[in-house]
Order: structure tokens, then C-alpha cells, then sequence
């Protein structure tokens, strides 16, 4: 799942993203200013659709990877 998001981020971006479980969305920026461009970029290489909630809510990439498995199962 971590695959998944990095090269989600790294395709919103335009450049390698490193990441980790740990890794702060805030790191990288404002995250409300790019989480619907990581949902989508999400939505389109593995089918999870993400609510504004869970979007709201994920502080880290840990918690964007836990949501990811919410919305799956």
C-alpha cells in the first residue's frame, strides 16, 4: 500500500516523494491544498474512492494508508 501512495504523491507532485508511515502530510505542504489531487491520483491506480473525512482526518501517510484500507474493504 505505501507503493500505492508514494507513487500517488510522486505523480502530484512531479518528482520522487519519499515516504515513510511516519511521514507528515503537512510536510509536504499545505494538505488540504493537494489531498483531492492525492485521492484522485489514488482513485485512478487502485480503484479506492476517499471520503472528505477521511481525507480530513489522515495527519500521516500511516493514516492515508489506513483509510485506503477502510474504503477497500
Amino acid at each position: 500500500m505505501l507503493i500505492a501512495v508514494q507513487e500517488a504523491f510522486n505523480r502530484v507532485f512531479g518528482r520522487e516523494v519519499l515516504l515513510r508511515e511516519d511521514t507528515p502530510l503537512s510536510s509536504l505542504g499545505s494538505w488540504n491544498d493537494y489531498a483531492a489531487l492525492v485521492a484522485l491520483a489514488l482513485q485512478e491506480s487502485t480503484g479506492v474512492v476517499f471520503t472528505d473525512v477521511q481525507l480530513s482526518a489522515a495527519t500521516t501517510v500511516g493514516d492515508l494508508m489506513m483509510a485506503m484500507g477502510e474504503s477497500a474493504a
